[in-house]
């Protein structure tokens, strides 16, 4: 079941980081022009997407909790010490529910306000966190068994 839960955050923490390389790229999809882009993903009042490096950055920390997962579950070897690799995992489940959490804190609607983006955050990205936090918790609690 490890490897399931782990090849799952893999692939859509992959998916994800695609998502802001392309955009880092100037792609503007799932909308038409990047003020409604940001509209939709970022939610804050500017109507500009982060910079590239910005996004190919956002790309990146979204990526390596992927990788995490796989060395969690052992589908992965890595020669680092195995309490580095947990206290990793912590680290990405704690920041996946923190910021999944945060969807549903004022202060974070307050900074995120605009349409559509605070209704898919609270009804999408938001319970995507905190599903992703569960499921590295539930490899990390696998991993302090073996």
């Amino acid at each position: 079941m490890t490897a399931v839960i782990a090849w799952c955050i893999f692939i859509v923490l992959t998916a994800i980081a695609a998502i802001h390389v392309a955009w880092g790229v100037g792609m503007r999809w799932p909308r038409q022009t990047e003020a409604e882009l940001a509209t939709t993903v970022i939610g804050h009042k500017r109507d500009t997407m982060p910079s590239p490096s910005q996004c190919y950055l956002a790309a990146l920390a979204i990526f390596i909790p992927g990788v995490i997962a796989l060395v969690l579950s052992g589908l992965v070897q890595t020669p680092l010490p195995a309490g580095l690799v947990l206290l990793a995992g912590a680290g990405a489940a704690l920041i996946f529910a923190g910021r999944g959490v945060a969807g549903y804190v004022p202060a974070w609607r307050a900074r995120h306000p605009r349409e559509p983006f605070a209704s898919l955050d609270r009804r999408y990205y938001s319970p995507l966190c905190l599903l992703l936090a569960a499921g590295i918790v539930a490899l990390l609690a696998n991993g302090m068994r073996n």
